[in-house]
């Protein structure tokens, strides 16, 4: 049985679907107010960016156009106090935070500009909430999201680290009263969020670790061995040579987003992570250096957020091209098989629907794939009794990448018109079976689907090639290397279609 559609009422504003208590304000703000408009009119860029700010459970944060119009999202809603939320949405940048412009709107200003994206670790921005100035340290990044005609606006991927701004300040400043507060300095090491540990001596040698360190390095048997004993797959990666260079000089050493990788299990696979950090040296009271204290944050998280936000970017900029492609396409073969503009229309209009449909349902999935069932099931659905008499659909759950979904569903859109006007779906009695299967005795699988109307009006080849039977014998086979035949039987159509899929399963379990 085919399932009935529920996005209708969402149509245009799909990207602004969740998002909690900023995806419900956002939905309900006025945005035709405002330089942006109504959502549905937003560039492309826009609603991605937005989107991925509203299902993010970190805190986010957008401005966008000359006017710097404002998004956030539940994780940054609270880091605000009343002052700002939630009058901050829909806002202009500059008169939400008059009072921080000269710390922020240059590093705005820049990103903007197109000079690329900023990065700022523990950065004080005085911000006023709950009817008070308050000094907070931030981390965060200005990425820029890109347009047609270059930057469009700003993505903010933030994180308040005052707690341990806080107690990294606590710590160096415990290193002065180490022998008479050592367990103080001892709790509050195990206690902080970044990973810190106490080396002495000039070959290094752990006296401390806390428990976010042994967390990074994967729990190893480190205290009392130096750090080269401890950890031989560094050799080569720089750090024993800063640690040296340390200790030679009394010079502290700050280091940002450098890559380390830490042996792992049995078999020795490495784990690359991405580390900020500092080597603090640590002096008597001649001024000798005796140790090094290391203290830092694990931003490996940071770092491939950032790398993907980069990768969707570059895909957007991808799928808009092919899809302007497949545009002008069906524009060209509509015009030249149609008789006349209400027939151009009509097709016209249908084709774009339908290849709209296939991209909404990819754009949905996280990972880009949507199944052939599902594919059928959009065309499908409005010729459907309810009882699974009329359609029969049966096949494995077979899921198919973004260039194989867009033709097979313009195919399937192809079918399904043509058997409601002239074929099983254009008389009551009429019904289709849609079957399909892989073959996965070949180094590349093979997905065979077969369609077969019968209990229609009696079968004629048509007398001419219209753009259905074109996209189906010729842009399927240019674009999914299909092989199609089709059957024009005097009892129905029938329509079968070959094409090479990756890593597809040989299941033969029905999907009906």
């Amino acid at each position: 049985m085919v399932a009935q559609d529920s996005g209708g009422e969402r149509a245009g504003q799909d990207f602004l679907f969740g998002g909690g208590e900023m995806g419900a304000l956002t939905r309900a703000f006025d945005w035709a107010s405002t330089p942006l408009g109504p959502p549905a009119g937003w560039p492309q860029s826009l609603k991605t960016a937005v989107r991925l700010l509203l299902t993010s459970q970190h805190p986010m944060f957008i401005w966008w156009g000359p006017e710097l119009i404002q998004f956030y999202n539940d994780a940054y809603r609270q880091t605000l106090g009343p002052e700002r939320h939630p009058s901050a949405l829909g806002q202009r940048g500059r008169d939400c935070w008059e009072e921080i412009w000269h710390i922020i709107g240059p590093q705005i200003d820049y990103v903007m500009a197109g000079k690329g994206a900023t990065w700022h670790v523990d950065q004080l921005v005085p911000v006023t909430r709950h009817g008070r100035r308050e000094d907070v340290w931030w981390t965060y990044g200005y990425s820029p999201i890109d347009e047609a005609n270059g930057v469009g606006g700003v993505l903010v991927v933030c994180t308040d680290v005052t707690a341990q701004h806080v107690l990294t300040d606590e710590l160096r400043r415990a290193n002065l009263r180490l022998a008479d507060e050592g367990n103080r300095l001892r709790s509050l090491f195990n206690q902080a969020p970044g990973f810190m540990c106490l080396l002495n001596g000039p070959d290094h040698v752990f006296e401390l670790a806390n428990a976010s360190y042994l967390q990074l390095v994967g729990q190893r048997d480190l205290v009392g061995k130096p750090v080269r004993e401890v950890f031989p797959e560094l050799e080569g990666q720089q750090f024993f040579d800063l640690l040296d260079n340390v200790y030679k000089t009394g010079e502290p050493y700050v280091g940002r987003r450098l890559p380390i990788g830490f042996l792992t299990g049995p078999e020795g696979s490495v784990d690359r992570r991405y580390v900020d950090f500092v080597y603090q040296p640590i002096t008597d009271a001649s001024g000798a250096v005796t140790g090094i204290f290391v203290e830092g944050s694990d931003v490996t998280d940071h770092v491939r957020a950032e790398e993907q936000q980069q990768l969707l970017i570059r895909e957007l900029h991808h799928r808009v091209k092919n899809t302007l492609a497949t545009v002008q396409a069906i524009l060209g073969s509509t015009a030249r098989s149609s008789l006349s503009i209400e027939e151009f229309h009509e097709a016209f209009a249908g084709r774009i629907v339908a290849l709209g449909k296939t991209h909404s349902i990819l754009t949905d999935n996280e990972h880009q794939l949507v199944s052939v069932a599902e594919l059928l099931r959009l065309e499908l659905e409005p010729y459907d009794d309810g009882g699974g008499q009329r359609i029969r659909l049966d096949g494995p759950d077979v899921k198919l990448p973004v260039h194989l979904a867009v033709p097979v569903g313009m195919g399937f859109h192809e079918l399904t018109t043509n058997a409601a006007k002239y074929g099983a779906l254009s008389e009551l009695g009429g019904t289709l079976s849609v079957c399909w299967r892989v073959d996965g005795k070949d180094d590349t699988p093979m997905l065979h689907i077969e369609w077969t109307e019968q209990g229609g009006p009696p079968v004629e080849p048509p007398a001419r090639e219209g753009f259905g039977s074109r996209l189906l014998s010729k842009v399927l086979t240019a674009q999914a290397q299909a092989k199609v035949t089709m059957d024009f039987a005097p009892d129905g159509l029938r329509a079968t279609i070959v094409l090479p899929v990756e890593g597809q399963p040989g299941s033969q379990e029905g999907a009906s």
